[in-house]
């Protein structure tokens, strides 16, 4: 009985050490949110994540946004490195831009596809901004993301910037903390 119950610890102890995702949305209650996201002021939201020993790709990532206004925006993720108060470097990713405008005010799931090398142990912020694009947003439209409690993920955390479309201050400017942790998915890869 002794060596049976140190063999399911051992298993155990792999498959916890070998996980295919960073995660947060399990823990969410699907309404707690922060906000405002978007058109004026608000313009970059992102989470900090670490990523295992084990892995070196970034797959995607996904967070959950619900309106908090009516109209549009062209919003754009990005990766960055994190040197613990700012994004550093260039971009590792940047996506397409892509027009947001929901018609209810349900949380909808929204993926970025990437498939990015990343360092393991390295810190990483995964981010989404409508600064590129800041002129294209319309009706000054807001959006809710969801949230959780900051020791839901201890590797990272909820950071925003009130940078009012200058994405030049990514990685001139510390970005701010909430105290909280994103709703959100990675998937990673070998």
């Amino acid at each position: 009985m002794r060596k049976l119950s140190c063999l399911c610890f051992a298993v155990a102890a792999l498959s916890s050490g070998s996980a295919s995702a960073i995660a947060t949305y399990k823990n969410w209650d699907g309404s707690q949110y922060v906000y405002p996201f978007g058109c004026s002021n608000t313009t970059t939201y992102g989470q900090v994540i670490t990523v295992p020993h084990s892995k070196h790709t970034l797959e995607k990532f996904t967070f959950w946004w619900a309106n908090y206004s009516s109209g549009s925006m062209v919003v754009r993720a990005e990766v960055y490195q994190w040197d613990g108060t700012k994004a550093t470097g260039s971009a590792v990713f940047e996506s397409d831009p892509r027009t947001i405008s929901f018609k209810n005010p349900d949380f909808h799931k929204v993926t970025f596809p990437a498939t990015v090398a990343v360092t393991p142990g390295a810190q990483y912020v995964l981010f989404a901004s409508i600064d590129k694009d800041y002129e294209q947003c319309t009706d000054s439209y807001l959006l809710k993301w969801g949230l959780v409690a900051d020791e839901t993920y201890p590797d990272g955390t909820f950071v925003y910037q009130n940078n009012g479309g200058d994405e030049s201050q990514w990685t001139s400017s510390a970005w701010s903390t909430y105290g909280g942790d994103l709703a959100f998915r990675v998937p990673l890869g070998p």
